[in-house]
């Protein structure tokens, strides 16, 4: 999954690069990456406000007024931010969590080498 849509009903264990070991999943990035496109506090309230001080905007045009503006899509619709972990009021602080009831695998079988 390349995009974080952030649940405040979840604690926040990370978004992308976790570990399983004896005690559960863990996250060993510390930090988020989500699209911006179309972004607004009213549709993804949680990662709209992560964009502050410490957080790195790419591919979004800055208005003059020095706003982003996540529905600018001229030059590409690829507009992402990276910011730390602890831009999300829900976090969670030790960024664990116990261990899975399922596990789903996205995949992509452009070689056609995954069994059916």
């Amino acid at each position: 999954k390349t995009t974080l849509s952030a649940d405040s009903a979840r604690k926040l264990i990370g978004d992308d690069e976790h570990g399983w070991d004896d005690e559960g999943i863990f996250n060993f990035e510390g930090g988020c990456y989500a699209k911006t496109i179309n972004l607004s506090e009213e549709n993804e309230p949680d990662i709209y406000r992560a964009i502050r001080r410490n957080a790195l905007l790419e591919n979004v045009l800055i208005k003059d007024d020095g706003m982003p503006d996540f529905d600018y899509i001229g030059n590409t619709e690829n507009g992402r931010v990276s910011y730390p972990i602890n831009h999300i009021e829900n976090f969670d602080p030790e960024s664990r969590g116990g261990h899975p009831k399922a596990i789903v695998f996205l995949t992509c079988d452009a070689a056609d080498v995954l069994p059916p």
